[in-house]
């Protein structure tokens, strides 16, 4: 199959149509930004995917191929990526905007390469607002509350007044400057959660008792990031420092349970890019530096473990009415250290892709990119048509080949095996040799775009894809008997198995737009397994068989708009918590009555809904914004071991200057 594909493609890229037409490429998704908030609200509003917590305040992301345990999504910020993905578990919190400042939010599902970077399982690209002219100032502030939790002192022995759950406060500030050619900015920001539901505070609070003192149970974000554009002629050229720092509690899968961990990220980015007719030609430089070092906790764990990766790309595009073509490659020098580890890397990708209108009805793409490390090179392929059967019909058909790099895979293993022995300081054992496979798949997708009238569209698509090997990471984890101690689990033989199995995914979407103040769509997806290993199929029971998203958004007048979302999410079952199912939880400090819960493999289904109203002031220079989430107050809950997250409220105070 990769041969007849890639003679295929060798075919597209060197016969030219002699037709006039308008170049088209593969649609892109996009979302409304108007009911986000948080920004993990971005992650809840995207129909395809969908997201697991052990704490409410950072998410694992299933965005269509290799699950929750897989590599997540790379995320871009007005085009240049943002690698904070560690071991396979990324935090958006650590992103250096707010909602408020995002334009339009790009995503795709499916890997591909994507502004000179490898988007490896599908991308979510921000584009950020650009800076007015002169003087401009943003500042918000987000605070909320939780209802039935006792609250963030409840376990502090120095507190001893209930209270309710508090969310945030969050701050965001920003300062910027636009000239005619140039501008600056810079931005600040500090997010704080805590983790305080009786599941996950008892298990967590267990680290914080050290040398006679209870520290707080809390997760802490602070970001700054300085960016400055110039643009001449038909030259444009940008440079962007970035600085997070996390003080947090790493879920790390093959523990099974959380780490205290203090996680960093610092980016230098440089980017330069000429348009002279129908070409384009971009440059850029990124260094990115990423760290998980040591938060106090009585256990004494450290990851100790800090990686930098220095990129360089170079692009080049041409497009003009029936004609669009794309390549570039990538240089990636990457040095990692850890514990007793000092590794070095290095990867070259090659990749290119052509989009042409065969005809006015017509048009078929393709890409391919190649990645090669230096024991191995993974190949993906893909290509793709779109047909406007009717005027109110079109139809898209894609097949794609893609194979992952082991190394691109994100996973503790790849480093275990080359010296990071983080496995024997937490007890982790293992019988098997972990596998140093790439990852493998064909997938198979056919949409239906039909327009029912003119303001409501209907997309109706079906998705098939096989794992040839899909490496699966798999602790069943012990149940610690003395429940007393917040530990709960203990860590058993583990396995990073090469796997192999099928699956679909089904998609009904509608919208409709009455006006410009009424816009409201339905999606539904369901997913289900066609065959595979025992392990393959209890892997994909985490994930959600299906999935309903119902949104409407009305904006009466100019300064005052309302938005609602329900949802509708389906059991799921997480096969590694077996041993703790029917096990009881309780609270951790005795200075209340204790409380008590119960461990469930399987997560309920639940349906929720969220309702969000926005107001402006003083000629739309000051925005409040209240939502009430979980309006039903129904048991919400997307892990075994996350928290039950009841009905809340947020209220949100932006101003802008």
């Amino acid at each position: 199959m990769i041969r007849r594909l890639f003679i295929l493609l060798l075919f597209l890229c060197c016969n030219t149509p002699d037709v006039l037409g308008q170049a088209t490429t593969e649609k892109k998704d996009s979302l409304a930004t108007s009911i986000l908030i948080k920004p993990n609200d971005i992650l809840q509003a995207i129909p395809e995917w969908t997201a697991a917590t052990t704490d409410g305040f950072a998410y694992r992301v299933h965005s269509g191929r290799y699950g929750f345990y897989g590599p997540q999504p790379t995320v871009y910020i007005d085009d240049i990526p943002i690698d904070f993905s560690y071991f396979n578990w990324q935090n958006l919190n650590m992103l250096p905007l707010s909602t408020d400042q995002i334009k339009v939010i790009g995503y795709h599902s499916d890997p591909r390469a994507h502004h000179g970077m490898l988007a490896r399982s599908g991308y979510l690209d921000l584009r950020t607002l650009p800076p007015d002219t002169g003087f401009s100032i943003y500042s918000s502030i987000t605070v909320g509350n939780q209802i039935e939790d006792p609250g963030p002192w409840s376990y502090d022995p120095s507190r001893v007044t209930p209270n309710i759950d508090r969310r945030g406060p969050h701050y965001i500030s920003e300062i910027a400057y636009g000239g005619s050619r140039w501008y600056a900015k810079g931005h600040l920001s500090l997010r704080q959660h805590q983790p305080t539901n009786l599941n996950n505070n008892h298990r967590i609070g267990s680290y914080s008792y050290v040398d006679g003192v209870w520290h707080p149970v809390k997760t802490t974000v602070g970001n700054g990031l300085a960016e400055v554009g110039f643009h001449t002629g038909n030259w444009s050229f940008r440079t962007r420092g970035l600085l997070s720092t996390n003080d947090e509690y790493v879920f790390f899968q093959p523990f099974g349970r959380e780490i205290p961990a203090v996680t960093g990220y610092r980016q230098l980015a440089v980017k330069a890019s000429r348009k002279t007719g129908s070409w384009s030609l971009s440059a850029r430089y990124l260094a990115n530096h990423k760290s998980m070092e040591y938060r106090v906790n009585n256990k004494g764990y450290n990851f100790d473990w800090w990686r930098i990766n220095h990129l360089f790309s170079l692009s080049s595009g041409y497009q003009n009415r029936w004609l669009s073509l794309e390549s570039g490659g990538i240089l990636e020098i990457s040095n990692a250290r850890g514990l007793q580890m000092v590794n070095q890397q290095s990867l070259a990708t090659l990749y290119g892709s052509i989009s042409s209108q065969l005809h006015r009805d017509h048009s078929l793409r393709a890409g391919l990119n190649i990645d090669i490390a230096t024991h191995e090179t993974a190949t993906s392929l893909s290509i793709g048509s779109t047909h406007q059967l009717t005027d109110d019909w079109s139809i898209s058909a894609v097949l794609d080949y893609n194979e992952m790099l082991n190394y691109r895979q994100e996973s503790s293993t790849y480093w275990y095996r080359r010296g990071y022995d983080l496995f024997s300081q937490l007890g982790i054992t293992h019988s098997r040799p972990f596998s140093s496979q790439k990852n493998s798949s064909t997938q198979v997708k056919l949409t239906n775009d039909y327009t029912l009238a003119p303001a409501v569209s209907l997309t109706l698509e079906g998705t098939y894809i096989d794992h040839h090997t899909l490496n699966i990471p798999w602790q069943v984890v012990a149940h610690d008997e003395e429940q007393y101690t917040g530990i709960y689990t203990h860590p058993r033989d583990f396995a990073f198995t090469a796997e192999h199995g099928s699956r679909f995914r089904l998609k009904l979407g509608l919208t409709q737009k009455v006006g410009p103040g009424f816009t409201h769509e339905l999606n539904m997806i369901h997913r289900y397994n066609r065959d595979g290993t025992a392990r393959y199929h209890s892997y994909w029971k985490q994930i959600p068989k299906q999935q309903l998203r119902y949104a409407v958004k009305i904006r009466p007048v100019t300064d005052l708009s309302f938005s609602a979302a329900a949802f509708y999410r389906s059991t799921a079952n997480w096969k590694e918590y077996q041993n703790l199912e029917g096990e009881q939880y309780r609270s951790l400090q005795p200075q209340y009555p204790l409380q008590y819960g119960t461990f469930h493999t399987r997560t309920p289904s639940f349906f929720n809904i969220d309702i969000t109203a926005r107001k402006w002031f003083w000629d739309r220079r000051l925005a409040t914004t209240f939502s009430l989430r979980n309006l039903l107050n129904t048991e919400v809950r997307y892990h075994t071991l996350g928290p039950d997250q009841a009905m809340q409220f947020i209220i949100k105070a932006s101003l802008s200057l």
